[in-house]
């Protein structure tokens, strides 16, 4: 319809001249030809746009006028809450906790920021079952509402209720730097992440009552770097997955543990090849193993391209069953893994222009891989804009799917423009 209205306005245009109107100078015709030229280039990006993300049900920009990321969702009854980093504020160097909730139809509901004069972000928010959601976040500054209580960067978990009422906040930490990465609920809460009060960076997981206070505290690590990404309930324990580096080994490997409910290690297991690899997140399946998702530059497993999304299956004693590897020519990062009704679904960005016969749209693209129960590839998309849009999160409400990262385009798909040097990008796609 756009393009016959665009027609039938040069047309009557052209009738008017012919008819004895006012003609135009030669510059007046020249810019309204531009004009319209541009009408049509936009017209034609806006009809790719809808035919590649046609099961896209709305797109969201959340930001101000610096950069702001998002690194994780929850969905909530009423909406989703959207956590990240924001540099929105007058400093553009300022880092602080951006918390977002939206409603189910996109619409912002509120907004906000904490923050002082350090680094503060969040990584990773979870949905209670009372109804409101508990946020992990990390600050290094010396005031503020969330200020580092024990040492160079601090861990704090923020519980609020359904409406985004603050409930309880606690600082966790030790007179080094802590981070954490990932966060579930179960008989309280578990987050993950690392700690260098050894000196090198460690594993370090923490286990919290109902009100924040700790019931263990448990740090893992080799002679060299290591960190925890993912955490899963497993059905005696937990599921821990990252990276480790060991000093005297020049290879960086996924590092899975397998730890009890009172966080005793039960069994480690090392995953990967000679160059980088690392696993992201970790998903239980009913018996009793796990899904390891992770991205590797190894070639011994990185079977498509410069690095690729890596799936790996596990039982319960560590044993793998299974490995795939997903992705094009160039670099293929994965970030999570969710299940829905018939399979999983494994996101991250692409960089490769095709990734098993789907074309990217834009310099980098939202990943969505569907998978069956055998880690078979179902269906593939590339969601994006021109420029680089890196994903971080997803989770589905069994019709549909959100996915949450950065985009650095300026619009996606003409409905929805960015505010600053990069946004949070949030993404409500149908589940077919």
């Amino acid at each position: 319809m756009l393009a016959l209205r665009l027609i039938s306005v040069v047309l009557e245009g052209v009738k008017y001249c012919r008819n004895g109107g006012r003609f135009m100078n030669r510059s007046g015709w020249l810019v309204n030809l531009l004009f319209i030229a541009g009408i049509f280039a936009a017209f034609l990006v806006s009809a790719t746009y809808r035919k590649r993300d046609e099961d896209v049900l709305w797109s969201r920009f959340v930001g101000k006028t610096g950069r702001d990321i998002a690194y994780d969702l929850a969905h909530v009854d009423d909406g989703i809450v959207i956590v990240g980093w924001t540099s929105s504020r007058k400093i553009p160097s300022d880092q602080n906790v951006m918390m977002v909730k939206l409603s189910k139809s996109g619409k912002l509901l509120w907004n906000k920021e904490l923050g002082s004069t350090g680094t503060e972000g969040a990584n990773c928010v979870e949905r209670t079952q009372d109804g409101g959601f508990i946020v992990a976040a990390i600050s290094s500054s010396n005031d503020g509402e969330i200020s580092a209580q024990f040492g160079g960067q601090d861990v704090w978990l923020l519980k609020y209720d359904a409406h985004g009422n603050l409930q309880w906040k606690s600082c966790y930490g030790t007179q080094a730097y802590e981070s954490a990465l990932d966060l579930l609920e179960d008989d309280g809460y578990v987050f993950v992440g690392y700690t260098t009060k050894a000196g090198n960076e460690d594993v370090w997981a923490v286990k919290v009552d109902e009100d924040g206070n700790i019931v263990w505290e448990r740090s893992f690590g080799s002679s060299g770097w290591d960190s925890a990404i993912g955490v899963d309930r497993a059905t005696d324990g937990y599921y821990i997955v990252g990276l480790t580096k060991p000093a005297e080994n020049g290879s960086t490997d996924m590092w899975v543990l397998k730890v009890s409910k009172s966080g005793d290690l039960v069994w480690q297991k090392r995953l990967g090849g000679t160059d980088w690899d690392q696993a992201s997140d970790v998903l239980t399946t009913d018996d009793g193993g796990c899904l390891v998702l992770g991205t590797s530059w190894s070639k011994e497993m990185s079977l498509f391209g410069k690095a690729d999304f890596v799936l790996i299956k596990l039982d319960a004693n560590g044993e793998i069953e299974f490995q795939k590897a997903y992705g094009g020519a160039q670099d293929d990062i994965a970030q999570k893994i969710i299940k829905v009704e018939d399979g999983y679904l494994l996101v991250g960005t692409t960089w490769s222009d095709t990734v098993h016969g789907v074309e990217k749209q834009g310099g980098s693209d939202y990943l969505v891989l569907k998978i069956d129960e055998n880690g078979e590839p179902m269906w593939v998309k590339c969601l994006g804009a021109l420029l680089d849009d890196v994903a971080y999160a997803v989770f589905s409400d069994g019709e549909s799917y959100y996915l949450a990262g950065v985009s650095y385009s300026r619009s996606f798909a003409l409905r929805s423009r960015s505010h600053g040097e990069g946004d949070a990008l949030v993404l409500r796609v149908r589940l077919k």
